[in-house]
């Protein structure tokens, strides 16, 4: 909704309010379509939100499988702790610049999480800022649920990097590794459940 739409629909409402019809029949027209534009753009937001977090969600689970070996059970339980930290960062009860300041004066770990682009557009800022609430997210589960270090920190970072750039020079794409993960954790679901039967 630009500036514009905005504008118009104060003009009309100051017609509207000398009791002229057609201003205000355009007026409630104008403010209609400000609301629907509102509500489309909230709508193209969320969206693009939810596939930012679906694919990061699927980048450092298949970072930790390909890199640390884990399994289905322990990419579970990271995907897990990073939901309840993702949960606690959106809900406002710690802050990115919280952990970025927490992971720098304890583990002396001083990764880019803060990094922001001004000049990016508008989709492109959700995206940087779900970037930054994911990655914290991820160090902060590595932390506090496989405890893992420094050095250990800095090196999943540095592969999930990795694989950041392979999709970005088409390496491979989202959908692709979506399907992986979704592969590996099916897989060890289906070892899980043909032992159940079998006991």
């Amino acid at each position: 909704m630009g500036s514009f739409a905005r504008k118009r629909g104060r003009d009309l409402k100051k017609k509207a309010h000398t009791g002229d019809k057609k201003a205000v029949r355009e007026y409630r027209q104008a403010r209609q379509a400000v609301k629907e534009s509102m509500v489309n753009q909230l709508k193209r937001d969320h969206k693009c939100r939810r596939e930012s977090i679906h694919n990061l969600m699927a980048c450092f689970l298949m970072t930790m499988h390909e890199s640390y070996g884990f399994g289905r059970d322990r990419l579970l339980r990271l995907r897990d702790k990073m939901q309840s930290e993702f949960d606690a960062i959106v809900a406002g009860n710690v802050s990115v610049e919280e952990i970025a300041g927490y992971l720098k004066s304890e583990l002396d770990l001083d990764i880019d999480i803060l990094e922001k682009d001004p000049n990016a557009g508008h989709y492109r800022q959700i995206e940087f800022k779900v970037i930054q609430q994911m990655s914290s997210s991820f160090l902060m589960a590595l932390l506090d649920e496989f405890g893992f270090k420094k050095k250990h920190l800095e090196n999943a970072y540095g592969y999930v990097i990795g694989l950041s750039n392979r999709l970005d020079e088409k390496v491979m794409d989202f959908p692709e590794l979506c399907a992986k993960v979704d592969a590996v954790i099916n897989k060890g679901k289906g070892a899980k459940n043909n032992g159940e039967k079998a006991a």
